[in-house]
């Protein structure tokens, strides 16, 4: 469906029961038809679960981009990912996407860009809300049956942007276009690079994302501040910060942000252009000694 066929959509009532709206005490609705298969819904399904689930689904699709992997969602954001590089397997995959942030894991949701076998099923050791992927081989949905875990298969759709402000519904394209390129300094993995921002796509703004070796190890998320989202993700990564990549969703209006990441030890940066400060940020850059990435895009996500 392209976008200009957004001006045709006309969404009826579903019959689908939902276990409840955002709160226990809200009841919650479905207009249209929703473009998933359940093949196991151990609880009904909420209306957070279907959120988390296209937030992290959208996450692993754009995974494979770069080869395929995996990643944890919590409230629409996530906690979690790794992608496949060499000699590191899918089982692997899934397991270092939850032990991210393995506090944050539990009771998320994981979506993956490859199909759940039975061997990816028996590693599972952590308490997950729903897995979504892009299908399920039918000794793993039976394995998974025995927990509460919901399976969810998507169906082929494209993915919008929509909130309901002031009675109406606005809807937005959701696009992710182009591949960073290296402005100045020692040329980085550009599949990490991907990485990073791939990942920032999937996470609220203000976002900062810090991966390393096909990881990720810290992200800041959901700030008003984007100061203060760097410093949350470099909070997080700690010591794993220093020679590691990190992307931010937007530009950095000032070099404040830049700087608590510089100090952390990260040695490459992407981020998109467009602030009246651009060439004061680029200069700062330069002089620290990081690889710089301009984004072909910006990935704000509210």
């Amino acid at each position: 469906m392209s976008f200009s066929s957004a001006e045709r959509i006309c969404l009826e009532k579903a019959i689908l029961d939902l276990r409840y709206g955002e709160n226990p005490h809200e009841t919650a609705f479905v207009f249209g038809v929703p473009a998933f298969d359940v093949l196991h819904e151990g609880k009904q399904l909420s209306f957070n679960n279907i959120l988390d689930a296209e937030a992290a689904w959208i996450v692993a699709s754009n995974l494979n981009r770069i080869g395929g992997g995996a990643v944890v969602v919590k409230h629409q954001n996530p906690c979690g990912a790794a992608y496949l590089i060499p000699g590191r397997t899918r089982v692997d995959c899934v397991n270092l996407a939850i032990q991210a942030d393995a506090e944050s894991s539990y009771g998320g949701i994981l979506a993956t860009s490859f199909p759940i076998n039975r061997e990816i099923a028996e590693s599972l050791k952590t308490y997950l809300e729903v897995i979504v992927a892009p299908d399920f081989e039918d000794d793993a949905v039976q394995l998974l049956s025995k927990k509460k875990v919901r399976l969810i298969r998507p169906k082929d759709y494209t993915p919008y942007n929509a909130k309901l402000a002031f009675g109406s519904l606005i809807v937005s394209e959701r696009r992710f276009d182009g591949t960073p390129e290296l402005l100045f300094g020692e040329p980085q993995d550009i599949n990490e690079v991907m990485f990073s921002l791939i990942v920032a796509e999937g996470v609220k703004s203000n976002a900062i994302v810090i991966v390393k070796n096909g990881v990720t190890v810290g992200i800041g998320g959901g700030q008003p501040s984007r100061k203060r989202a760097a410093w949350i993700a470099v909070s997080l990564a700690g010591e794993k910060a220093k020679g590691a990549v990190a992307c931010s969703d937007a530009f950095f209006p000032f070099t404040d942000s830049l700087e608590i990441l510089v100090n952390a030890g990260v040695k490459c940066v992407v981020a998109p252009l467009g602030s009246i400060r651009d060439q004061e940020v680029l200069d700062y850059a330069q002089r620290a000694g990081i690889s710089f990435y301009k984004s072909p895009v910006r990935v704000f996500r509210h």
